[in-house]
């Protein structure tokens, strides 16, 4: 379990990291984040010039939970903003565990889970995916953990984050069923956007032993503007809101959501560029012969042998990967899924260092 105050790795770009590489942040190439591979919506700069920053903003999103709900076709009594997803990880957290407390983890995956849940004094129970299984979780021993740990909370990336495996209906419903009362599946569809083969989760709110948590930051392309959101049954969120620090959601980050839910041709076009530009990686990765996962999202996780060398080589050259040895994968990088003109570069990147290391 990890301990009370480690730190939790993430993606993206560390200027200093860059620096003492010799390479300009500004001309750096970032694939350790996966995000809207065509950035922010046109025009939201103007959008969220528009934001009064004099005065706080509404404390409870008003005007963005009514376009979230219309959006997402659920009860607005459902829908809690939070400043990124990270911020209702540490929220459910805290109004689910107390010292001692069971969680579970389908696991290899996002470390902000455990980091929480330990932060509360909970302790962790892991589900783990094989890799001969292509790291797919079968589903009797998912079934079997749960039933004999009884854990207070449960966190399934959907789909996952290294692995991007989609759980599909089936296998989510058996985990919830086998739940004990008062406890609650998460379901962190981060990439759902992005998923080939995505099924609609939010009807399983219903049965209130489901929550499902989307991130704005990554459909939108807006990762400098926390934003994220939890669908979740009214006892839940009352269980939440308490604990959420006043004016999380900025005035600035309202704006930016009601505009993006304004151009959801942009999320589509993302879609379609990154269905072309992970279909070109993943056919030069064969042809380096380099293994790497099948993903419903997008990223890849590709075998390298030694991720941390990789990683450093790429670095080097301006390009940055994510290192999985935080994810217990010291063979894997990945790869999030840019532009094809992108990926090109980084292909050439990678062509290099596989030949002469």
């Amino acid at each position: 379990m990890a301990q009370h105050g480690k730190a939790v790795v993430h993606g993206g770009l560390d200027v200093s990291e860059l620096r003492a590489a010799g390479v300009d942040p500004r001309e750096a190439l970032d694939f350790s984040a996966s995000l809207n591979p065509l950035g922010a919506p046109p025009g939201i700069r103007r959008a969220i010039a528009r934001a009064d920053i004099t005065n706080y903003p509404d404390r409870r999103s008003t005007a963005l939970v009514a376009a979230l709900a219309a959006h997402l076709h659920v009860p607005e009594e459902q829908i809690l903003p939070g400043n990124g997803s990270s911020e209702i990880i540490h929220l459910l957290a805290q109004a689910y565990l107390r010292p001692g407390d069971r969680f579970a983890l389908f696991a290899p995956t996002f470390g902000e889970y455990e980091g929480a849940c330990a932060a509360a004094g909970g302790r962790a129970v892991r589900i783990v995916a094989r890799e001969a299984d292509g790291f797919l979780w079968r589903a009797e021993e998912a079934v079997k953990a749960v039933r004999a740990a009884r854990p207070k909370l449960v966190f399934l990336c959907n789909p996952n984050n290294p692995t991007g495996v989609l759980a599909g209906k089936g296998f989510v419903e058996r985990v919830a069923r086998a739940l004990p009362s008062g406890s609650m599946l998460v379901l962190d569809e981060a990439y759902i956007a992005f998923a080939e083969g995505a099924w609609n989760a939010l009807p399983l709110v219903k049965g209130g032993r489901v929550a499902v948590m989307r991130s704005m930051t990554k459909d939108y392309g807006i990762a400098g503007i926390r934003l994220g959101y939890l669908v979740a049954g009214p006892p839940v969120l009352a269980r939440l809101r308490p604990r959420q620090p006043s004016w999380s959601v900025s005035g600035v980050a309202q704006e930016a959501g009601l505009y993006a839910l304004t151009h959801g041709w942009h999320v589509a076009r993302a879609k379609e560029e990154v269905r072309r530009a992970k279909a070109y990686l993943a056919g030069e990765l064969k042809r380096l012969r380099l293994a790497y996962q099948p993903s419903s999202a997008n990223f890849l996780l590709v075998k390298v042998g030694d991720a941390s060398h990789i990683r450093a080589q790429l670095l080097k050259r301006g390009m940055l990967v994510r290192d999985c040895a935080s994810f217990g994968l010291p063979a894997y990088i990945r790869i999030g899924i840019r532009r094809t003109a992108d990926c090109r570069r980084l292909v050439a990147a990678l062509r290099e260092v596989v030949r002469h290391g």
